[in-house]
Formats: C-alpha cells, sequence, structure tokens
C-alpha cells in the first residue's frame, strides 16, 4: 500500500494563505471608545436586551391560552416557572447573539 505524503499540499496552502492572514493581521481594529463611552454602550445595550426579554415574555403569556401570572403566583406551579425560565433563556442567547 502507498503512502500519501499530505505536507506539501499542506505547506502549498499555508503558503498561498500566508499574504491575506498577514493583511488581516495588520488591518487597523475598531476605534477605541474608552471607558465612558464602553460603559454607556454597556449600559444602552443591557437595557435594551431587558426590554426585549419583556417583550418576549409578554408574547409568551400572549399566545398561552392560560394566565402565566396566575400559573406563577397564586397556583405556584413549577413547570410554568421552567418553562418561562427557558424562555428567557432563550430570548437572551438570541439577543445576545443580535447585539454582540
Amino acid at each position: 500500500m502507498k503512502k500519501i505524503n499530505l505536507t506539501a499540499p499542506a505547506a502549498m496552502l499555508a503558503g498561498a494563505l500566508a499574504p491575506a492572514l498577514a493583511l488581516a493581521a495588520s488591518a487597523d481594529p475598531a476605534p477605541r471608545l474608552g471607558l465612558g463611552g464602553g460603559l454607556l454602550l454597556s449600559v444602552v445595550y443591557g437595557l435594551v436586551g431587558i426590554l426585549l426579554l419583556m417583550i418576549g415574555y409578554k408574547i409568551f403569556e400572549w399566545i398561552t391560552p392560560f394566565s402565566v401570572n396566575d400559573a406563577l403566583s397564586k397556583d405556584q406551579n413549577s413547570a410554568v416557572g421552567i418553562a418561562v425560565g427557558a424562555i428567557f433563556i432563550a430570548i437572551a442567547i438570541i439577543v445576545a447573539a443580535a447585539l454582540g
């Protein structure tokens, strides 16, 4: 059985990609905002995320055939609590991906 040597194609590929990698490494990164600008953006993104979580909860409550608030507070239904927690986590992942 003949052995195939893959070092030559790998070396050619690395040589072909070297200029593109060097250009990407030398590109100017995003401008610096400073501490105040970064904190302000963090607060704004946080508030937008909380607002979107609240909107997602209201939509979930709207599409369910029962009152989620009553099931959580009066009936103390832990299954509904777990479902609402899962909804919050799922929406938070989506919002984090969209904002980040």
